[in-house]
């Protein structure tokens, strides 16, 4: 009598526990915590992670929300937990736009490893890089392009012209094979941009000495791997 009375209790104490988590809200997702971005809200939060406010606590899915969340254009990394008993806490690790590629009618925002963040209406902060044709492109994954080398090389021209003081123009271009900036009324030719830093050096020790002499025109030409040429009537 006292072992079928122990099955009993064990039975409702069970069915108890299956009924408040299965039937109830107890035991389910009540707060979602994440480090906020402008580029994703809650709700994409929710569907990227297809972890929603009012799941069960228990069939929440980690590697899954992980893995959903590393889709988003934004997301470089991802670690989710649990706290129990109702909060997914997320905390996200951020692409950063860098620059603007633009081509034809098309601009987009993308970050410094070349991963397509977004399209954009009008070019974004930063420098504009034109005339580079790409073959093609999916927001959250690296840009399709021929010469990937000189895309990686004008960021690193980039890089060196963040961390330098001269006012540059905003735009870079590409053409006839040369990575070309300007300063003033000064342009600049990089080449492919092989070896950027020492050529960027370069460049950076001839306007330093034509501003000493008051020069403000002309083309600075370090694309060659021969001695840098100043050309005081441009092309």
């Amino acid at each position: 009598m006292k072992k079928i009375k122990w099955i009993i209790l064990l039975g409702i104490i069970c069915f108890g526990g299956y009924y408040l988590v299965f039937q109830t809200d107890l035991l389910t997702v009540k707060v979602i915590l994440y480090n906020q971005s402008e580029e994703l809200d809650i709700y994409e939060l929710q569907r990227y992670s297809d972890i929603h406010y009012g799941d069960a606590y228990w069939k929440v899915n980690l590697q899954k929300a992980r893995e959903g969340l590393l889709k988003h254009p934004f997301v470089k990394e991802v670690v989710v937990n649990r706290n129990f008993p109702d909060q997914v806490i997320f905390n996200l690790t951020y692409k950063t736009h860098y620059f603007n590629l633009k081509y034809s009618d098309i601009v987009l925002s993308l970050d410094r490893n070349l991963d397509v963040l977004k399209v954009l209406e009008d070019e974004g902060d930063g420098y504009t890089v034109e005339g580079f044709m790409f073959n093609g492109f999916s927001t959250g994954k690296k840009i399709d392009v021929g010469q990937e080398y000189v895309l990686e090389n004008i960021v690193d021209l980039i890089e060196l012209m963040n961390q330098s003081a001269f006012n540059y123009y905003k735009m870079i271009e590409y053409e006839d094979n040369n990575i070309k900036i300007k300063i003033g009324n000064i342009t600049v030719k990089f080449g492919n941009g092989e070896n950027m830093e020492m050529r960027f050096n370069a460049f950076a020790s001839i306007y330093q000495a034509l501003l000493k002499d008051s020069i403000t025109d002309g083309v600075i030409d370090v694309s060659t791997d021969g001695l840098p040429v100043y050309k005081p009537f441009g092309e």
